[in-house]
């Protein structure tokens, strides 16, 4: 009697077992699994879906090429809706292939999963639809466009490209600009500064300080700061600052330190400037011996050529002027003295524009000529006369 209670209880727990199992498979049959008609035509509408969504990119992407310059970066928002296509572009033949390699039943479970991804698609599809600007100014840049002549002649433009060559070159630290006043160096490291600020070069700090002469180590430091919209200390030791300096520059990345002007030479650690891999320093001298005492690579700015000579003379004084035949050989005569340097023809062109008189042309050559060696005073005054 015993056992065949025993017996009994034992077929109450399996019935009570297997319907247990039968309410979970009923509920997961209820919530998960659909009848499947129809679901090869709902994985071709969530292709063809997708293929709309591909094209958007496109677009997208297109537009991100003509918008991005430097300075700019592409919105959170934009890179995130680019990752999260690659991603469903990704989930979408696996869900495909799970459709197509199942049979009736399983079908049924995968029909919401298609529809689910299906929604996905045109969530996608309606962020996408960006109406503002898909980039925005990356504050982690610093630099400054300046202004640059109308026209650069040849020779500007080779000296331009020999410092870009040096800064490509991860074996040059330092570039020490050199050549008398008037001879073209602040023009050429302004074509530089805005050349890096295109971006062609990895640099992502372009600072560029006029130092000028009798310039102390507590105002370079200022004048760097300033530059890099950075503040230090007010403090008057120097080495605090120096560390200070240092450590911005440091954590900011690969940077561009052009300085313009420079008459003695400086320590760099005094002034916080680092000597690593990172920066590259670019320094404009009239003394040969202050860009070899700071170990730098050096580029000798040279006069103008003669045909550079003229051709910058003709363009500041007037094309129309210089085809006179009368006025040429006169013209050619000032451009002479003027022994190709760039801001001596400007000044001189310029004091001539739409001056058409014989007379006065030839006034000028005897003037430029009596006092032509007083017009450049190499060590401390320039172009005095002029």
């Amino acid at each position: 009697m015993g056992s065949a209670i025993k017996h009994f209880v034992e077929l109450v727990e399996q019935a009570g077992t297997v319907f247990e199992v039968a309410n979970t498979i009923r509920g997961l049959v209820e919530n998960h699994w659909e009848f499947p008609k129809g679901i090869d035509q709902n994985v071709n509408n969530l292709k063809r879906k997708r293929d709309e969504l591909n094209g958007q990119k496109e677009d997208v992407e297109s537009r991100i090429k003509s918008e991005l310059r430097p300075r700019k970066k592409v919105k959170k928002e934009v890179d995130l809706w680019i990752e999260n296509v690659k991603r469903i572009n990704g989930e979408i033949p696996n869900l495909e292939s799970k459709v197509r390699g199942s049979s009736f039943f399983p079908r049924g479970f995968l029909v919401k999963n298609v529809r689910k991804k299906e929604e996905e698609v045109e969530e996608l599809l309606e962020k996408g639809r960006f109406s503002d600007d898909l980039v925005v100014n990356d504050l982690s840049w610093i630099g400054q466009v300046l202004p640059t002549p109308s026209l650069v002649v040849e020779t500007i433009k080779c000296k331009k490209n020999e410092i870009m060559q040096h800064l490509r070159n991860d074996e040059v630290q330092k570039i020490g600009v050199y050549g008398m006043p008037g001879v073209g160096k602040t023009s050429v490291v302004t074509l530089v500064n805005n050349e890096l600020l295109k971006g062609e070069i990895e640099f992502k700090i372009i600072v560029w300080v006029t130092v000028a002469r009798n310039c102390s180590v507590i105002e370079l430091q200022n004048k760097i700061a300033k530059a890099m919209n950075v503040s230090i200390s007010e403090d008057e030791d120097e080495t605090l600052r120096a560390g200070m300096l240092s450590e911005i520059l440091s954590e900011k990345g690969r940077f561009v330190l052009i300085l313009d002007d420079v008459w003695e030479r400086f320590c760099f650690e005094k002034v916080g400037i680092p000597e690593s891999s990172k920066g590259k320093l670019v320094l404009t001298s009239r003394s040969l011996d202050v860009c070899r005492r700071m170990d730098c690579q050096v580029v000798k700015m040279e006069p103008l050529s003669n045909e550079d000579a003229w051709t910058l003379f003709s363009d500041k004084v007037g094309q129309n002027l210089m085809s006179s035949i009368d006025l040429q050989p006169i013209a050619k005569s000032i451009v002479e003295r003027c022994a190709g340097l760039p801001l001596v023809i400007v000044i001189v062109a310029s004091s001539m524009r739409s001056e058409d008189s014989f007379p006065i042309w030839r006034n000028a050559l005897a003037e430029l000529n009596r006092n032509i060696s007083s017009i450049i005073e190499i060590k401390d005054k320039v172009y005095q006369q002029l």
